[in-house]
């Protein structure tokens, strides 16, 4: 019984703790299964970038510097640090770096010859939110709110291996379930194999 008290609990508490990521991915799967709905794909262009400002800038870099040093840099000095790509070599006389965010993207433009930046927005609409949102994972960005969504992205997926065990544990235990239990749990997976195997 202390077992089962445990399972339980842990199968409740690891839901509520995860809830808003659970509500991201569910979201997100809704508007990726139905793209036309939401205004995806089909020609449909997403918001455009605009200009907020463009100023001089002056910096040395060393020669062993590369172009994510120089970006992050970049940023730190434009006070954006945080999520981003760079586009350029550490030497080429351009870098494009594209600063990530929930609820908007800023393209930055670093000439090295005019030594220039050039400042961009682009305000990221419902739709954009939350398909960035359900791609948001891995490790390869240093900053630590990036990090730590990693980690949870880990514990989702543990999570949901964690519910179908548990949940076939809680099964089990209640014996008049069992019946109509292994009906459903075996339709389930004689579907799943049917459209695997015919798709």
């Amino acid at each position: 019984m202390k077992l089962s008290k445990l399972i339980r609990r842990t199968h409740m508490y690891l839901a509520l703790f995860l809830t808003p990521w659970l509500l991201i991915y569910a979201m997100s799967g809704f508007v990726l299964n139905h793209g036309k709905w939401f205004g995806m794909g089909g020609g449909v262009k997403p918001p455009p970038f605009e200009k907020i400002e463009e100023r001089e800038y002056h910096a040395e870099f060393s020669k062993d510097a590369d172009e994510r040093f120089i970006a992050a840099q970049v940023l730190a000095e434009l006070k954006l640090s945080g999520p981003f790509h760079v586009d350029g070599d550490s030497d080429g006389p351009k870098l494009v770096i594209n600063r990530h965010g929930a609820f908007a993207e800023h393209r930055i433009t670093y000439l090295r010859e005019p030594n220039r930046l050039i400042v961009e927005r682009q305000q990221v609409n419902k739709t954009m939110f939350l398909n960035r949102s359900h791609f948001r994972h891995g490790y390869y960005q240093s900053d630590a709110a990036s990090l730590a969504w990693g980690v949870i992205v880990d514990l989702v997926v543990v999570s949901l291996i964690f519910w179908v065990l548990s949940g076939l544990w809680m099964w089990w235990e209640i014996k008049p379930s069992r019946g109509w239990g292994a009906v459903f749990g075996l339709a389930g997976v004689a579907l799943f194999a049917l459209l695997l195997f015919t798709i």
